[in-house]
């Protein structure tokens, strides 16, 4: 069966809210979803990224596009309590709204620290508290949460980040195991690393972007191909969805055997250094 008629099995006729969907990976879930057949509810705090996902060509489903702060708790119960009146559920969740933040910890403001973790992290939260039970009361639902490799294997330069992403898979796993009883799925998404714009420089304090971008230690993925992935793993209902190969390899060594990892922990600091101009030190 080809990858689009197992999207179209799963996702047909079915009520998906994506956050973060201007752009990057939750952009191109939502047109994805939308081409199986799904209603989506495309949810990101930049109105003009989000507003042209209405006006695209038709298609079997359709996007529906919400202004909001996955931040502001408030705001998401409100945007969520809409759609769940207008289209009488909500079948899928992803809570895929991020940021990034890179830079040496000791050189970071508490007000960078605390914005990274209301979204990233409270941004979930957020959404889980609004959905979850209207699905445990309906029996039935799939929520998944966009973590990272870095929850695994750590990300010198990016403690925030990595702490967030971290924060999201426990939390996935644990109410994963929760939800089953309650005919809830919950799935965490560990992507490697995906072009999606997440890298962008007024995220990186203390050093050069582009020399950062151009010394990662693999190739970022195009975010449809991203998507696509994350979506296969949904198909599949997987609990972890990890991705690209790459990815699965480093969370292996993260898991198991993380001393390995330590050369690449300290080539993060010495190229990150390099692009501030700063020596590198051991």
């Amino acid at each position: 069966m080809k990858p689009n008629a197992r999207f179209q099995e799963t996702f047909d006729g079915r009520v998906a809210v994506v956050t973060g969907a201007g752009s990057g990976i939750g952009r191109e879930l939502a047109l994805l979803l939308r081409d199986s057949g799904a209603r989506v509810h495309a949810c990101d705090r930049n109105e003009g990224a989000i507003r042209p996902l209405a006006e695209t060509p038709s298609a079997p489903g359709s996007i529906t596009p919400h202004v909001l702060d996955v931040a502001d708790g408030r705001a998401v119960t409100s945007v969520f309590r809409r759609i769940e009146e207008e289209e009488g559920r909500i079948d899928f969740l992803f809570n895929n709204a991020g940021i990034t933040l890179l830079g040496e910890s000791h050189l970071l403001s508490f007000d960078l620290w605390k914005s990274l973790l209301d979204i990233n992290l409270m941004g979930v939260v957020h959404g889980i508290q609004a959905v979850y039970p209207s699905m445990v009361r309906q029996g039935r639902g799939h929520i998944i949460n966009t973590a990272s490799v870095a929850a695994v294997t750590g990300y010198a330069t990016s403690v925030a980040y990595a702490g967030s992403k971290a924060a999201i898979l426990e939390l996935s796993r644990s109410l994963g195991s929760e939800a089953e009883g309650h005919g809830v799925r919950v799935s965490a998404a560990c992507p490697g690393y995906v072009n999606s714009g997440i890298f962008s420089q007024e995220r990186i304090v203390g050093s050069d972007r582009d020399h950062v971008v151009g010394n990662l230690p693999v190739a970022m993925l195009p975010p449809r191909t991203a998507a696509r992935m994350l979506l296969e793993g949904v198909v599949r209902k997987q609990r972890e969805i990890i991705f690209p190969t790459t990815a699965r390899m480093f969370c292996f060594l993260g898991r198991w055997f993380p001393f390995l990892l330590a050369p690449s922990q300290k080539k993060l600091i010495r190229v990150f250094r390099e692009g501030g101009g700063i020596a590198a030190r051991d």
